[in-house]
This record gives structure tokens, sequence and C-alpha cells, in this order.
């Protein structure tokens, strides 16, 4: 009799364990979904501050230019029609724009191709500006910055570059110069990226910013840094995708991710998450839910043994 009550109750327990197993795997699906909609829903939280900085960097450099235009132009024509009177009048001020911007040079190109310019040369000289031009093999209107922002009459942001000087990427804003209806130049500065690359690394995470030609100017990973492959893998990634809307890629480590991105003003700001978090957060709940179906197992089927081999 005990025999067949032990054999219908080990029975009965094998069935609450299967249920349970069940329960479990159900249960790992159902947290690892939650777990990557938390991630996703963090990430795009995460998108909308980094694409805010990168656009407070794009307007405020913007607004700094044209505040210094504004300024340049209370001048009368008479102090700013010629190289002589732009540096006498002006040269001071692009030095003092140019501290309190912390920005690579600031300088205004003229008619005739030369510069009037406060930057790293004129630093070393000991000196507010100085004199760049044709005598160095330099002649400015053969230059995008001018020629672009002449041509448009606004104001001009070139694609990113390296600056020959510090190696690091870079940008020139230039905007035309006009005097009672006259053209005095473009103004224009150089400005390094590297205080908006500062700013994203106070963010958690991995993040990057590359431009139309594939190439991140800020990035918080080496491994998305340049023209590193790993850029053009999630550009075609994120091509296939909408902006904000997360999407899977291998990154040329052959590790998957996770990625984000959104683009404004040409250019594409990407948050990046590992995949493999997720999975082991999720593997680590799913351990435990295992041991936890083992223990009570072993435990219901002693407590069955003991109550009927003594009852």
């Amino acid at each position: 009799m005990k025999s067949i009550k032990l054999k219908v109750s080990l029975i009965a327990n094998a069935i609450a364990i299967c249920c349970l197993l069940i329960l479990g795997i159900v249960t790992f699906i159902f947290v690892k979904q939650s777990l990557f909609n938390e991630v996703v829903n963090s990430e795009k939280n995460r998108l909308i501050f980094t694409s805010n900085l990168v656009e407070d960097f794009r307007q405020n450099t913007s607004k700094s230019l044209i505040e210094l235009s504004e300024t340049i132009l209370r001048h009368p024509y008479s102090n700013l029609n010629s190289q002589d009177a732009l540096a006498k009048n002006v040269g001071v001020q692009l030095k003092a724009f140019r501290d309190a911007g912390n920005y690579l040079a600031v300088y205004i190109a003229q008619p005739n191709g030369e510069l009037v310019v406060s930057d790293t040369d004129s630093d070393s000289k000991n000196l507010d500006y100085g004199f760049y031009g044709k005598a160095d093999g330099y002649d400015a209107t053969t230059r995008e910055y001018y020629i672009e922002a002449k041509k448009k009459n606004t104001l001009f942001i070139t694609d990113s570059y390296i600056d020959a000087t510090t190696g690091l990427p870079c940008f020139t804003y230039a905007l035309p110069l006009l005097k009672d209806g006259k053209f005095i130049g473009i103004l224009a500065i150089d400005v390094l990226v590297k205080d908006l690359i500062e700013n994203l690394k106070k963010m958690p995470g991995d993040s990057f910013v590359y431009d139309k030609n594939h190439f991140a100017f800020a990035s918080t990973n080496e491994n998305y840094n340049s023209n590193h492959p790993n850029i053009t893998i999630v550009a075609n990634a994120f091509a296939k995708s909408n902006n904000g809307e997360p999407f899977f890629y291998t990154s040329k480590e052959g590790n998957e991710r996770l990625g984000l991105c959104n683009t404004t003003n040409d250019y594409t700001v990407c948050n990046i998450a590992y995949v493999d978090t997720i999975n082991h957060s999720s593997e680590k709940i799913a351990h435990v839910q295992a041991i936890i179906v083992i223990f009570t197992s072993i435990l219901s089927i002693a407590l069955l043994y003991f109550i009927i081999s003594y009852y």
C-alpha cells in the first residue's frame, strides 16, 4: 500500500516539478524581455540627452560667431575696409573672443585671400593677432569655408576634419561680413570638439557622433572613433532602422551589440549597449530559479518519503 502511495506521490511530485520548470522557462522569457525593454527605454532617454549635447555644441558655437560678427559690424566701414584697418580695430577683439571661447583660431578672410588671425602661431610670438596668406602658400578664397559662406551668404559649417597642428577633430564655422552692403570678408572660427567629447564622457555608457562620411569626430570608445570599421557597420545597420529605434549589429570584434541612433543637421548621434549584459542578467535570474526548483523538488521528495514511510 505504501509502495502505491509512494508511486502516486512521486508521479504527482514529478508533474509539479514539470509545472515549475515550465513556469521557470516562461518567467525567464518574460524577465529577459522586460530587461531588454528596460535597457531600450534607458538608451532612448540617454540618446535624447546625447543628441541635445551635440545640438547645444552646434548652436552655442553658431551663436557665438554671430554675436562676434555683430560686434565687429558696429564699427564704421572705414574701420574695416583694409587689412591695416581690420588689424587695428578688430585684431584685439579676435584674440579676446578666442580666449573666451577657447577656440583653436579666430580670423577674418579678406577678398584678397589674406587672413587677419589670432591662433597658436600668434600666441607663440606673444601677439594678439597676426597675418597669414599667399606668402605662406595660403589663399583663403580657394577654401571651402570661404567659397560656401560667401555663396550662400549665411552661416556655413564645414565637415569635420583633423587639425594639422593638434591632430584632433575640428570644425570651421564661417559667416560673411557685410557693412553698408559692402563685402568685408569671411569671419571664421576653428573649433575643436574636445569639450563635446568631455561632456559625452560624463554620460553613462558609450556614445559617438559621426558625419555623412562615416567619420566619428566625437566618441567615448576607441573602437568607435575616427574611421574605425565599426562606424560603417553601425551606419549600415541604422540605415535599415529609424531615428530612436533599437537595432542589433555585430561589431568588428565579433560581439553582438544593441544600437540606437538619431540623425540631425548632417550628424548622426549613436548610443551602444552590450547585449551580453542583458543576457548575463537574465541568465543569472534563470540560474537562481533553477536552484530553487531543484532544492524544492529534493525537499518535496524527501518529505513525501518521510510521511509515507512513517504514516
